[in-house]
C-alpha cells in the first residue's frame, strides 16, 4: 500500500469522478446537448445499475451532479430530444474548461 489512508483515497476518487462528469458535460456542451444522469454515467463509465437491492439507477452520477450544482459548476436543463430534465455546464464553468484542446 502507498501509505495513503482510505479517506484520502476516497477524496481523490471523488475528485476524479467529478472531473469525469465535468469532462462528459464539456463534450456535450460542445455538441449543444443537455444530457441526463444515465447518459453521463454511460459516457463516463460510472456504475449505474440498480443492483440486488433494486434501488436508484445512476445514484453515483446524480450525487456528483448535486455536489457540482452546489458549487455552481453545473445546472439543470431540458433535454432536446426527450424534453426531460438533464444537466449542463454553467457558462462560467464552460469558459474555464473550453480552452482544452479536443481531438
Amino acid at each position: 500500500m502507498s501509505g495513503i489512508r482510505p479517506k484520502q483515497l476516497a477524496r481523490m476518487g471523488q475528485f476524479h469522478l467529478e472531473e469525469a462528469v465535468l469532462d462528459v458535460l464539456l463534450e456535450a456542451k460542445h455538441e449543444g446537448d443537455c444530457i441526463g444522469a444515465a447518459e453521463i454515467s454511460r459516457r463516463a463509465g460510472i456504475f449505474r445499475e440498480r443492483g440486488v437491492v433494486d434501488i436508484m439507477n445512476d445514484a453515483i452520477a446524480t450525487g456528483v451532479l448535486v455536489k457540482l450544482t452546489d458549487e455552481g459548476k453545473v445546472r439543470r436543463c431540458q433535454q432536446h430530444d426527450t424534453q426531460r430534465g438533464g444537466w449542463e455546464l454553467t457558462e462560467s464553468e464552460f469558459e474555464l474548461r473550453r480552452d482544452v484542446v479536443r481531438q
